[in-house]
């Protein structure tokens, strides 16, 4: 058996969700300190359902867990992601093993897909499933049922990948063309989602940024919530920034003006991309660059830029050469802009 992804004790939720999809893709096994909980434990055992079934017992003891994920297989997998936030996370994590195999499967991921800190299915749809269809997956999402907060919602993911991964080139994100910004409500009538979504397009406006705002109804039953999604288009990439309405639905507080003050931040920097979504690029960049899949010939480099290096990026690129052929090279300093390359070993 190969050595071990040694991840320690309670490793950034970036770092996990990397070496889950390494070895879901390699088969190396994975080394880290028990108990798993919440988000990290439904991601766990999500992607051991993918080839097989892992005892949630194994996970949850304290002391060292020595962790052997199954091969993963193509076709429809129902998981159930009840903590919040782990449905983006296995979407963004277990899309690329499957992508992979080179054949269609289809995520039924049911549990929260609104929950605060987390992308919402808007910044999934708009913002990241474009940026997945670089790498050559073609991607559809489908919002089943929209679930706020704790509540159980359903995404729906249809995966057609290409026969091998393409490399990602994106260093410079080109002129900013528009910002649309979505209301995205359920239930009632959601004037204060309205209101905050423009209160983004005026600040947008007083940038001299071209700017929109539409209302889009959810399928959510029960109670009313509603999300502000601001999507910045430039040329060559596309950045989603969302925050969730307050629970008690009586007004939008200042929610309008944090999705402005955000998406403001990253404007007034160069990457590419935005701080998390540079990390979920990276093991897509480490699996296209290690030349896995139905690739002939020398694998091909991805880099990419970045507004902010992160503690979890620095240290998802250092681990990955436990896995894979590959040498991922972090160009800044943390908390700083920065550029990524993941390229194949030399000779």
């Amino acid at each position: 058996m190969r050595a071990p992804i040694e991840l320690g004790e309670a490793p950034p939720q970036p770092v996990l969700d990397g070496a889950v999809g390494l070895a879901l893709a390699t088969g190396v096994p994975l080394r880290l300190r028990g108990p798993l909980a919440g988000a990290d434990l439904a991601l766990v055992l999500a992607a051991g359902k993918l080839g097989g079934e892992i005892d949630p017992n194994q996970l949850t003891r304290n002391g060292p867990i020595e962790l052997a994920l199954p091969h993963p297989r193509a076709g429809m997998h129902v998981l159930d992601l009840h903590p919040p936030g782990a449905v983006a996370r296995a979407l963004c994590t277990l899309s690329w093993p499957l992508a992979l195999l080179g054949k269609p499967s289809e995520l039924r991921l049911r549990g929260p897909n609104y929950s605060e800190g987390s992308p919402t299915f808007h910044d999934l749809r708009l913002g990241w499933a474009p940026l997945a269809g670089q790498f050559g997956l073609k991607l559809s999402l489908e919002l089943a049922q929209a679930g706020f907060g704790g509540d159980d919602g359903e995404i729906v993911a249809t995966l057609d990948p290409a026969p091998a991964l393409t490399p990602l080139h994106l260093v410079h994100r080109g002129i900013l063309q528009q910002v649309s910004v979505v209301a995205a409500v359920a239930g009632g009538r959601h004037d204060a989602a309205l209101e905050a979504a423009e209160q983004v397009v005026k600040a947008m406006r007083r940038q001299g940024v071209l700017a929109e705002a539409e209302r889009v109804p959810l399928p959510a039953p029960g109670r009313s919530r509603w999300a502000i999604t601001a999507l910045a288009e430039f040329e060559h990439c596309v950045v989603s920034v969302s925050e969730l309405g307050p629970a008690d639905a009586l007004g939008g507080g200042d929610v309008g003006q944090r999705v402005a003050r955000r998406l403001a931040a990253f404007l007034e920097r160069r990457g590419a991309v935005d701080a998390s979504t540079a990390e979920r690029l990276l093991l897509p960049s480490l699996l296209c660059a290690a030349g896995l899949g139905a690739r002939a010939g020398t694998p091909p480099s991805c880099h990419y830029t970045v507004s902010e290096l992160t503690p979890g990026l620095l240290e998802l690129a250092t681990i990955a050469r436990q896995a894979l052929p590959v040498r991922a090279v972090v160009d800044g300093a943390q908390g700083e802009e920065g550029v990524i390359v993941a390229a194949p070993n030399g000779p």
